[in-house]
């Protein structure tokens, strides 16, 4: 019965990990391809454009650091609803608005968003498996990255085909999605009867890992080195 048991909740989390990857990594990379094109066909050019895309970087820095403090601090899966929410706002600000300083602002928020999501769904299921006693599986992580890179291609050539209908059309694709996966979310994981997850209180101390020391990382002479040099 145990070993049934452990075969069933196994599977649970093997659904769980592959749908999410593919929903998110399906909206996300729809537009991986599109940013160049769409800030040409609004008056960008070429060598600004790789300004732009500069701040997408920087983003991704900043986005690094509070991610596994708030990670362990409100849970993983609120964590990739946030992540989701900040690369959709990133979207919204490309149809509202269009210049130079929106397109970096919009860049700067989707480094963020992407910075959030990385690792987390990876900390999630690994938490999900030592809660349930059951040994990480080699062979779900390469059946991941098959999917992820299966998925990253259908999503590039969804939004290339938008493109060619309408300029603005991949983002509504991207953004709505996005928009909606913290609801996917939220009933895929009450569906399969489990919760979000935080780190335990004192393994947190013993590793002395809080805001602070996330807020003095900022003071550090390195980090804004590696700023500049995005910049």
């Amino acid at each position: 019965m145990i070993i049934i048991r452990e075969k069933n909740v196994s599977f649970k989390i093997a659904v769980l990990f592959l749908a999410f990857t593919v929903v998110f990594t399906l909206f996300r990379s729809s537009m991986s391809g599109i940013f160049s094109l769409f800030y040409a066909k609004n008056g960008i050019e070429s060598a600004s454009i790789s300004s732009i895309k500069s701040f997408q970087n920087i983003g991704i820095m900043v986005g690094l650091l509070p991610a596994g403090y708030l990670a362990d601090k409100i849970g993983r899966l609120k964590v990739l609803t946030l992540s989701s929410l900040i690369i959709a706002t990133s979207f919204l600000i490309l149809i509202l608005f269009r210049s130079f300083l929106v397109f970096s602002l919009a860049e700067l928020l989707y480094g963020i968003g992407l910075a959030l999501n990385s690792g987390t769904l990876v900390s999630y299921i690994t938490d999900l498996q030592e809660q349930n006693k059951i040994a990480p599986d080699s062979k779900l992580m390469g059946i991941q990255v098959i999917v992820l890179n299966l998925t990253t291609l259908v999503g590039g050539n969804i939004g290339t085909w938008l493109f060619e209908i309408k300029d603005t059309a991949p983002i509504w694709f991207a953004m709505v999605g996005l928009a909606i996966y913290p609801l996917f979310i939220f009933i895929t994981v009450k569906y399969l009867s489990f919760s979000d997850n935080k780190a335990i209180d004192q393994v947190q101390k013993q590793r002395g890992y809080n805001l602070r020391s996330i807020i003095s990382f900022f003071w550090k002479k390195n980090f804004w080195i590696l700023l500049l040099l995005n910049v």
